[in-house]
């Protein structure tokens, strides 16, 4: 079952939450503790986080884990606006759980590398938004994007598409239609807001 896409990329990136961030469909919802982002070697090297941060870190993410234990077992019965409003309130905790081990300009960059990483989900994120001093008009059409793409996004899974190119088709599509919803200025922003480019990859497998 789809989650709502507009939450995809920030949830993906704060809790580590298996989902169809990039286009792969998944089926469940697996959370772990410090997620694909601060697990990442790449990043604590980047974010200079000593080894007693990395164990608050843990302990805090794992503290919004069990608060929140009954509520991923529950996700994928909800419809997506319920999905929506439950998942953002995890991302809110798991926030105000990082932000209480780093410090402002740690916490600064790491902000940069999700909004970089999320891509086009990134829009749909309250603090982004915010920052871009977004319009109540252009937040309508964002959601109305996003809601049209999720929709596409299940009748592929419903259908059992397994085609890549189709779900990379949607994400594409939705990236330049958001994007245009955006004035120039904004646009400009954005790019600032998003910082300087962290070369984000994934550790490779020892098999």
């Amino acid at each position: 079952m789809a989650r709502a896409l507009k939450e995809i990329g920030t949830l993906c990136l704060a809790l580590g939450l298996v989902g169809i961030a990039g286009g792969q469909p998944q089926q469940s919802i697996q959370p772990s503790i410090l997620g694909p982002i601060l697990s990442n070697p790449s990043v604590q090297k980047e974010l200079k986080l000593s080894d007693e941060q990395i164990s608050k870190l843990k302990d805090a993410l794992n503290k919004v884990m069990e608060k929140h234990r009954d509520d991923f077992a529950k996700l994928v019965q909800m419809s997506p606006e319920e999905q929506q409003k439950k998942m953002r309130a995890i991302i809110d905790d798991s926030h105000k759980a990082m932000a209480g081990v780093l410090d402002g300009k740690q916490m600064k960059r790491l902000r940069q590398i999700e909004w970089q990483i999320a891509g086009v989900s990134a829009l749909q994120d309250p603090d982004l938004q915010k920052e871009l001093k977004l319009s109540d008009e252009q937040k309508k059409k964002l959601d109305g994007l996003f809601s049209d793409a999720n929709k596409k996004v299940q009748q592929l899974l419903q259908s059992r598409e397994t085609s890549q190119e189709k779900y990379r088709a949607v994400f594409k599509d939705l990236e330049e239609k958001a994007n245009g919803v955006l004035n120039e200025e904004q646009q400009k922003n954005l790019k600032e807001l998003k910082g300087p480019l962290f070369p984000f990859s994934q550790p490779k497998s020892d098999r």
